[in-house]
């Protein structure tokens, strides 16, 4: 019989991204149907935090941003806002379709299919990076952490929007029956798919947050600026720095 300490270990390991294909196959299915369930599931709270992620960077007009997990691109009317031009990317083919429909057309807006972890740029390249959701479904976020520090610009910037655990015991109880009920349940009426929607809040559940996650930003090379509770801890924003004494 396995230790509770061994059943959480296995239990962290069926909520963790398998493989790059299985991310993307998952993403590919519930393209169409993302950005309505995300409006549905959190009452529109998300785009209230992608605000506060855009605004929480340092202002830099003539930057270049990368936007990466980007999805359907939800971040990216609000970055070339502040910034000159905006690079979106995403393993997902299906999910970059809409974006590409949604913002292709936006001057000094493009996007690219690529994987977080292995990313087509060179060394130095941006001046600001974000991730929007997309940091927990990595199956291995440590190197995502450590290419996104590789492709920023010493002195340049990353906010990273990633879901938590609430600290209060109670609302934690209550955000967890949610999660584990009805998110699920208008997942398959929606999309058609309720075991991706079963997966992605078991993700959030085992990810490490605030204080945890401000670690493994120091372990990749990053320092952390600035730290930011959204909804008393369902999801963090989080912001970084390049140092120039890290080249």
């Amino acid at each position: 019989m396995p230790t509770l300490a061994q059943q959480k270990a296995l239990s962290g390991q069926l909520y963790k991204p398998q493989s790059t294909p299985y991310v993307q196959a998952m993403f590919d299915n519930i393209a169409p149907t993302y950005d309505l369930l995300n409006s549905i599931l959190s009452g529109g709270s998300h785009r209230v935090w992608e605000s506060k992620l855009v605004d929480v960077l340092p202002d830099a007009p003539s930057a270049l941003c990368l936007d990466l997990c980007t999805g359907t691109g939800a971040l990216i009317p609000r970055l070339i806002k502040r910034f000159s031009t905006v690079v979106g990317l995403d393993v997902s083919p299906k999910m970059l379709a809409i974006a590409k429909k949604r913002f292709g057309s936006l001057h000094k807006v493009s996007f690219t299919e690529g994987d977080a972890q292995d990313l087509c740029f060179m060394d130095n390249s941006f001046d600001r990076i974000t991730v929007a959701y997309g940091i927990r479904n990595l199956p291995d976020y440590s190197t995502g952490i450590a290419e996104i520090r590789r492709v920023l610009k010493p002195g340049g910037f990353v906010g990273i929007l990633e879901f938590g655990q609430p600290r209060s015991p109670l609302w934690k109880m209550l955000f967890n029956a949610y999660s584990a009920s009805v998110v699920p349940i208008l997942g398959k009426m929606i999309s058609g798919n309720g075991d991706a929607y079963a997966y992605l809040p078991k993700t959030a559940s085992i990810f490490p947050c605030g204080a945890n996650f401000e670690k493994e930003l120091i372990a990749q090379g990053l320092s952390p600026i600035k730290t930011i509770t959204c909804m008393g801890g369902i999801a963090y924003i989080y912001l970084a720095q390049k140092r120039e004494e890290n080249l």
